[in-house]
């Protein structure tokens, strides 16, 4: 008798300094999924802080070669807060044009790795609180680049591109601004707070819980396990 290997499915995280901190304190939604697919699914987290459309659309192929397709279970592109900085910001800015053809580039890139398009979900940029984002720059010695005018657009290019693939979204910044007092869902003005990722998860969570239905929980339930026999359900012939 040999004991089975079991291949957790992969739920992968993609974006820049939102998805990289999405397993801390305050940037905790890549945790909240986490939790909501325990034993069900592993949450990979691909975040890089300061990262645009341009690098990770380079990147891509790279990032997804680890993962063998048939066990990726969803994708998230969270991607946008950089690429909206003002041209100003030679370093971080990328047209919206460009932007938007980035994207749609991703989602084909991931398509090609042979993840469906159905599976990949595209989360548009937050809104920023601009008056404490700019006292963040100052004590850190960095000049703020920020526009809510400018992160509409490309929050709006993300449903757009999303739509033209295929592929799900989740528009953060027309959703969050709704909400009364929704600067509180950010922690320095750009980041989101705790409050912000709840706010995030909960708008994730339709999505996430559509893709991953036929997901089934690995391994018994601790109350099924045959106590006379208790290999049973962990190995095979």
């Amino acid at each position: 008798m040999s004991h089975l290997k079991k291949v957790w499915p992969k739920l992968i995280l993609i974006g820049s300094s939102s998805t990289q901190y999405s397993f801390s304190a305050d940037g905790c939604w890549g945790s909240l999924l986490a939790n909501f697919l325990q034993r069900k699914c592993d949450v990979i987290n691909r975040g890089f802080s300061g990262y645009n459309t341009r690098w990770c659309n380079k990147m891509i192929p790279s990032i997804l070669s680890e993962f063998d397709a048939k066990n990726i279970s969803m994708v998230t592109v969270f991607l946008g807060a950089n690429d909206s900085n003002l041209p100003t910001n030679k370093q971080q800015h990328v047209p919206l044009e460009e932007f938007k053809q980035n994207l749609l580039e991703i989602v084909e890139k991931i398509q090609s790795h042979g993840v469906p398009r159905e599976k990949v979900v595209i989360i548009g940029p937050p809104a920023s609180n601009i008056s404490a984002w700019e006292k963040d720059c100052q004590i850190n010695g960095r000049v703020c680049t920020k526009s809510n005018t400018e992160t509409a657009k490309y929050a709006k290019a993300c449903v757009e591109a999303a739509r033209e693939s295929g592929c799900s979204s989740v528009d953060m910044y027309t959703e969050m601004v709704k909400e009364k007092d929704w600067e509180n869902m950010l922690n320095d003005g750009l980041h989101l707070s705790s409050r912000g990722c709840e706010y995030l998860f909960d708008l994730l969570k339709p999505v996430v819980t559509k893709v991953t239905a036929e997901l089934p929980m690995l391994y018994p339930d601790w109350k099924q396990v045959d106590t006379n026999n208790p290999e049973l359900p962990f190995i095979g012939k």
